[in-house]
């Protein structure tokens, strides 16, 4: 039988190359417009650098003074050794690692010493709840961690590396023994006592920068005046010095309240974190603190302030009023990121948010990936060579989100509601149809509980 003189063979075949030829087209379509980066499609812009999808994001806690004697002792042996920690055990573990100040030694038969006493010993048995709340590295250059001598100090030395926790620095000497963690170079220095000098801490920090020159350096101090909540002039002279010998980030510790935050070259400075875990029941400073999260996501660096309240002992996260109130008291609301991350205030009438403004194509493509929290007053804004249309995915992101799409007079074009991450293979674009120059990322629900709507001004403050 001649096939082609069969003419319904003929015209299913005829079909099949139709639909052949379609789906090769469709094919090569959706290949060469599927979204380049896990955060965004620019289709008049490639990502250059590092590809988003490989960046493994890096979280680090910073916490101030820890105290298990006196009076947190004695709500320890009612309650457990966990007590200091029951109501942050989440907030510290959903991080990389925790770091902070330990005030005094650690010892398997601590003296006991009055409630009043100034002289610090705390029972082996905090060490558990530490390893189980994430502590991974804990400064001993303070004025307290000699309370036992030097034969305390080398027991909780023992102690802590027994248990799988760093220690870094001396309440003596200017020590040049850094950890490296997570490609994180960790120094700490005690300033109140006499021993270790600036030019010493400026020395040490010259030679670890230049023996670690592609590592973040993070450089713990303890230092300045005791309830004082501005930092002093010997604490900002020193502090600059050691930005200038190659120092990435100072956090600071000692004055048992919380001090000023200063942004210098482009490095952040936290003079004073206050408390953590301590029993100074005698004023409201000193029953405040900071912590603060660093977020490293390849090249960009981003800085969290969480206000905390210690109550009786037992730190917790601010109720949200407060912690505003507590952040605009002291000027603290606008520092959200540094190190290449542009920050802004924008507002919708009287509803405003710090965003992080993004523009290089290595940003836009990493977007919000990685984060596990979004401030509700927090957001990021995409800002575009032109105006095109613009379309978004979740990939790699796991906060829900509302995304908003302005054209060039920043009047809102599209909003995409409510948007929630997606899983590997079922990430779906979000096309919004409108040519737009800004895109805006905000926590889910937010366009709805300020009424946002399409045609409506967002304006920088």
């Amino acid at each position: 039988m001649d096939f082609f003189k069969n003419s319904w063979l003929r015209y299913v075949l005829i079909v099949i190359i139709i639909l052949a030829v379609f789906y090769g087209i469709c094919l090569y379509i959706s290949r060469n417009n599927a979204p380049k980066s896990t955060a965004i499609e620019n289709p008049q812009q490639k990502s250059s650098g590092q590809n988003a999808e490989t960046i493994k994001p890096i979280t680090v806690l910073f916490l101030g003074d820890m105290m298990f004697d006196r009076k947190v002792e004695v709500a320890m042996e009612k309650s457990g050794f966990f007590y200091p920690f029951e109501k942050m055990g989440d907030f510290l573990r959903n991080n990389d690692f925790v770091f902070a100040n330990l005030e005094g030694p650690i010892s398997e038969n601590p003296p006991k010493f009055s409630l009043s006493a100034m002289t610090f010993a705390f029972s082996a048995k905090i060490i558990e709840p530490l390893v189980q709340s994430n502590f991974k590295i804990l400064s001993l250059a303070n004025n307290h961690t000699l309370n036992m001598y030097q034969k305390g100090l080398d027991e909780t030395k023992q102690l802590l590396t027994r248990a799988g926790i760093d220690w870094v620095g001396e309440p003596l000497d200017c020590s040049e023994r850094a950890i490296i963690k997570d490609n994180l170079v960790f120094l700490a220095f005690n300033k109140t006592f006499l021993d270790c000098k600036d030019e010493k801490i400026q020395e040490i920090v010259k030679a670890t920068r230049e023996s670690n020159s592609s590592k973040f350096l993070i450089v713990a101090m303890h230092w300045g005046e005791e309830y004082k909540t501005q930092s002093s002039q010997a604490q900002k002279d020193l502090a600059h010095k050691i930005i200038d010998s190659g120092a990435d980030l100072i956090v600071g510790s000692h004055p048992h309240v919380v001090e000023d935050i200063e942004q210098y070259k482009g490095k952040m400075i936290f003079y004073s974190l206050g408390n953590f875990v301590f029993d100074q029941y005698f004023s409201q400073d000193t029953q405040q603190g900071l912590a603060i999260r660093l977020e490293i996501y390849g090249s960009k660096i981003i800085y969290r302030i969480f206000p905390l309240d210690i109550i009786l002992s037992q730190p917790q996260l601010m109720e949200k009023t407060q912690a505003e109130e507590f952040l605009k008291k002291r000027n603290f609301q606008g520092i959200i990121g540094i190190n290449g991350a542009q920050t802004g205030k924008v507002c919708f009438a009287k509803n405003c948010f710090y965003v992080e403004i993004v523009e290089k194509p290595q940003d836009l493509a990493l977007g919000l990936m990685f984060r596990k929290y979004l401030d509700t007053d927090r957001g990021m804004l995409f800002v575009f060579p032109d105006e095109a249309n613009y379309p978004f995915w979740m990939k790699n992101t796991l906060i829900p989100l509302d995304m908003i799409w302005f054209d060039n007079g920043m009047k809102v074009v599209y909003i995409a509601k409510g948007v929630k991450p997606c899983k590997e293979g079922a990430c779906k674009t979000i096309s919004p149809n409108q040519k737009a120059k800004y895109v805006l990322e905000l926590n889910a629900g937010t366009s709805e509980s300020i009424n946002l709507k399409i045609g409506d001004v967002l304006t920088f403050d």
